[in-house]
């Protein structure tokens, strides 16, 4: 594997559910299931949101941008004349000044104010190592590239590689399957074979055994850094928090039912802490102190096990990609 706000077009019914989680005046919710035809597929892999509300998501066929005038526009390579490098989406992110990066099989795309930019190996004389890129990692002044053959970072218009001998004996795996920064400088590397702490000067093996069993899987899938420095990190076998050294794994943890073991696709962490997994089985919110499953059998709205990508509007609402297509969660408030 590796891995957006408008009004319900699809005459499909909105359900609710009785949770409240986004403010104190949430009674409940409503779920939409967005139309299926406004997707070139309907697999919806990854998704972003900019501080606009304008929405995308990410498919294996395609890109979609849905604006915060209800509008939805198909981008594919074909459309772009190349700017997307591939119509397989694999990764998404935002910039600080609204700009979307996209991380696909062909390359990485770059996409602001009407124009796209293409990035390959080809034709960044290798500083991109490999044009399968699996995951992004967007800072102030540099972007991180995780590929199947290593990583590379993008200072202004300066490649960086990690590569071949950069990486032999530093990496557990030479494909990387997803990359985190954090604020005092350290980049996280996941890999299929166990997560890397890298800073520059030093690299930091951390698997399953060093972890005495803190790391459920050296398989890694996504990571995602709070403002506090807890990392979280989600496994093929479940997901786990790093704290400062400490490791908590929630692989048995009865509350998050079928998601507590089975493998995470995606994480995604609010301004106030909250955090989102999506994966096999469903998703989950994490308050800090409990976990609320929503999935098929408790939830309508969602007509999979699978759910690849999670993450929350600027007015609250919730938004999950899924194995068949995109699902909202939209929070009704007592007025």
């Amino acid at each position: 594997m590796l891995a957006p706000l408008f009004l319900a077009l699809a005459a499909f019914a909105p359900f609710l559910a009785p949770t409240p989680v986004h403010a104190d005046k949430v009674l409940e919710f409503r779920w939409v299931l967005q139309d299926l035809s406004r997707l070139p597929d309907p697999e919806v892999v990854a998704m972003a949101t900019d501080d606009q509300g304008n929405k995308w998501f990410g498919t294996k066929k395609g890109l979609v941008r849905l604006s915060v005038l209800d509008d939805w526009q198909t981008f594919t390579a074909e459309n772009t004349s190349r700017g997307l490098p591939s119509n397989v989406i694999t990764a998404l992110a935002i910039g600080e000044n609204r700009e979307l990066w996209v991380a696909t099989e062909g390359g990485v795309s770059w996409y602001a104010n009407g124009s796209w930019k293409a990035f390959t190996r080809e034709n960044t004389s290798g500083g991109l190592p490999d044009n399968a890129v699996t995951s992004l990692a967007i800072g102030k002044d540099e972007r991180w590239f995780g590929t199947k053959s290593g990583f590379a970072m993008l200072r202004g218009s300066l490649w960086t590689t990690y590569s071949a001998d950069k990486i032999s004996g530093r990496l557990p795996n030479k494909l990387v399957t997803s990359i985190a920064l954090d604020s005092s400088g350290n980049k996280w590397i996941g890999t299929i074979g166990g997560l890397v702490r890298f800073s520059g000067s030093s690299w930091t093996l951390m698997n399953r055994d060093n972890t005495n069993g803190g790391l459920p899987h050296n398989s890694i899938t996504c990571l995602n850094v709070a403002k506090n420095g807890v990392l979280w990190v989600g496994t093929q076998m479940g997901i786990a928090k790093w704290t400062a050294g400490v490791w908590t794994s929630y692989k048995g943890s009865l509350d998050m039912g079928e998601l507590a073991s089975e493998q995470v696709y995606g994480l995604f962490l609010e301004a106030s802490g909250k955090l989102w997994v999506a994966g096999k089985g469903g998703a989950a919110g994490y308050d800090g102190s409990s976990w609320k499953l929503y999935n098929k059998n408790n939830t309508s709205a969602i007509q999979t096990r699978i759910v690849y990508s999670a993450m929350v509007g600027k007015d609250g609402d919730t938004w999950f990609g899924t194995q068949r297509g995109v699902v909202e969660m939209v929070p009704i408030k007592d007025e």
